[in-house]
């Protein structure tokens, strides 16, 4: 069966991650915990509006910093 569309959501937001960071992502990794920081954040608010995700209010990274909190908040989950 097709994945759910959380579950592909939640896969297409953690490859904007991957793309941003240049590491693996997994759903529960904490992006600061990466490598992240505030310009690699912007950069990922604007790769997400790129691939028609939902706009990132930067605040939210912050409270939510993995893949799995993000979707949730942002409604992919």
């Amino acid at each position: 069966p097709p994945p759910a569309p959380a579950e592909d959501s939640t896969r297409t937001l953690a490859a904007v991650w991957e793309s941003v960071l240049d590491v693996p992502v997994g759903p529960d990794d904490n992006f600061f915990e990466l490598g992240g920081n505030s310009l690699l954040a912007i950069r990922l608010a604007a790769a997400m509006r790129e691939r028609g995700l939902p706009a990132l209010p930067l605040r939210e990274l912050y409270l939510h910093p993995t893949v799995r909190g993000l979707a949730r908040v942002l409604g992919h989950d």
